[in-house]
């Protein structure tokens, strides 16, 4: 009996393997993890290189707030149609191609404006998050619609967290490299080229099946606006409230570190080509066994032990750059680090994605409403981390007369990682309630 299930799965992953979304979504992931740290993390390091103070810092992470609202404007993007694009492209890839053209002139904006002037730099990355958010809110649907069997669910999130995951090394570990000898204003500008990536995957995806059946017109607000919130809360009944607890907290240790990380190795004094380096090899390894091992879960174990294993081993990263703050610089602690972070995130991500999509399709009203069901869980997600990391540098900065720099970095750290027990607790409870089975 295990021996047959296990040659279908084998066979299912087979054609899901030759299936060409699976290779057109490593494209799709790395046009939406281009811009992801350009206005976070990476941001940060250059910010911090400028003499920027912690405080500005994290407050000035707070435009990735927008991440966290795209559910304001899911709504439009499921039923609204684009002129012009819309008979060329379809809802999805209209949307997708205007965005990522968007990304890339916020991209220039902020090179040719710079950290001389916060102001407008705060203004460009919050028209690059809008951007970004509304690429993500397009792919996450057209992905979710080509979304078919158990391999799909398992594979698809896979591939797109590959190629988030290659963005991610080129825009926090090579970009380092090229900051160095060029300058971070022409490095912005040159991966706002990157995002011909993104609109060349787009113009070669093929249009989603299920959009060409789903009404684009709309005659009240109510039907636009309200209706497909309705529908999720009917869709899951008394669980609804349970999921979107416990997507709040799921990723929120991971969230509270994003824009101290890049000013601790500045402070810590790591050569931006040491860092790069290590990235770009055991960092990137790390990464892309860790999203493997994601996949496999999901495959394997199901998405319910996989969403218990992310909870778990995310915070693990935490932890580590507690030890890596008072080792003042050590490279080999460092390299640790990288491993613990890029393999524990690989395995969150990848089944938090996973988890998402499967409340979206078993949804029976999701697949008239999917960009909005997926933008809904994925806002919830998001936006508690993201205006809560706005505090991180204040909070280093508060507590660095009493304990010094280093000890305060590695206080932060360690009580960041604490706040992801809740969501275990939570996880347990929804697999209790018999969320993972509607």
């Amino acid at each position: 009996m295990i021996a047959h299930e296990t040659k279908n799965r084998v066979k299912a992953v087979g054609a899901a393997l030759r299936h060409p979304t699976s290779w057109l979504l490593l494209g799709m992931g790395f046009s939406a993890g281009l811009p992801f740290l350009l206005v976070g993390g990476t941001l940060g390091f250059w910010l911090r290189s400028s003499g920027i103070s912690l405080t500005l810092i994290g407050f000035l992470g707070w435009v990735s707030l927008l991440y966290g609202l795209k559910v304001v404007w899911a709504p439009w993007m499921d039923k609204v149609r684009l002129p012009f694009l819309h008979g060329w492209l379809g809802q999805r890839r209209s949307y997708m191609l205007l965005s990522q053209i968007g990304v890339a002139l916020g991209l220039i904006a902020m090179a040719l404006i710079g950290p001389q002037n916060l102001a407008g730099l705060a203004c460009a990355a919050l028209f690059v998050t809008f951007a970004a958010a509304s690429q993500e809110i397009a792919i996450d649907a057209w992905r979710v619609e080509q979304t078919e069997s158990e391999a799909d669910q398992a594979l698809n999130p896979s591939f797109y967290a590959f190629g988030f995951r290659i963005a991610i090394l080129t825009t926090d570990a090579l970009v380092l490299v090229l900051s160095k000898r060029v300058g971070w204003p022409l490095s912005y500008q040159i991966l706002a080229l990157a995002m011909l990536i993104g609109v060349t995957v787009t113009l070669l995806a093929p249009r989603s099946t299920i959009e060409t059946h789903i009404k684009t017109s709309t005659k009240t607000l109510y039907a636009l606006i309200v209706e497909p919130f309705v529908s999720f809360f009917n869709a899951h009944k008394g669980t609804a409230g349970l999921i979107l607890l416990t997507l709040a907290l799921y990723r929120l240790p991971d969230y509270l570190i994003g824009p101290v990380a890049g000013p601790l190795y500045q402070d810590t004094g790591l050569d931006q080509d040491t860092i790069a380096a290590m990235r770009a090899s055991i960092g990137l390894w790390a990464s892309f066994i860790g999203i493997a091992a994601g996949g496999s879960c999901l495959l394997w174990l199901g998405v319910q032990r996989s969403f218990l294993l992310g909870a778990l081993v995310g915070p693990i990263s935490n932890i580590c750059f507690s030890w890596m703050a008072v080792s003042h610089g050590d490279p080999v602690i460092f390299g640790l680090t990288l491993v613990a972070d890029n393999f524990s995130n690989g395995i969150a991500e990848t089944a938090l994605v996973g988890f998402m999509t499967q409340q979206t399709l078993n949804s029976r009203q999701g697949r008239e409403h999917t960009l909005t069901h997926y933008a809904l869980m994925y806002s919830v997600a998001a936006f508690t981390g993201k205006f809560l990391k706005g505090f991180s540098g204040w909070a280093v900065d508060l507590i660095k007369p009493d304990l010094g720099l280093f000890n305060a970095y590695s206080a932060f750290f360690m009580g960041t990682a604490l706040i992801g027990l809740p969501c275990l607790i939570l996880c347990w409870y929804m697999g209790k309630k018999g969320v993972f089975s509607h």
